[in-house]
């Protein structure tokens, strides 16, 4: 294997586990959307004015925008990695 195949196979390598880790942090946030629902809903219902109605949506939009940007580091790593394993890039 020359240089550019072993840095394609270590892009290939980290890619997957990247899109891995991303795909189960947002199937994770199913649950965790639940959980915060539940949580709002407790809190209205005894007239607690610390929960503000925005929070759990605001905690959700920050985790979803990471755990995109995790996807698209994965598949363009993988991507990346298959064209230095085909020695179709840096030709």
């Amino acid at each position: 294997m020359d240089v550019k195949q072993s840095w394609g196979f270590i892009s290939i390598s980290l890619g997957v586990i990247s899109l891995l880790w991303g795909m189960v942090s947002l199937s994770g946030m199913v649950g965790q959307e639940h959980v915060f629902i539940e949580m709002g809903s407790f809190l209205t219902m005894t007239g607690s004015d610390l929960y503000n109605n925005t929070y759990a949506e605001n905690i959700l939009a920050a985790e979803r925008h990471k755990n995109f940007v995790v996807l698209l580091v994965g598949i363009m790593m993988a991507i990346i990695g298959s064209l230095l394993m085909k020695n179709r890039l840096f030709k």
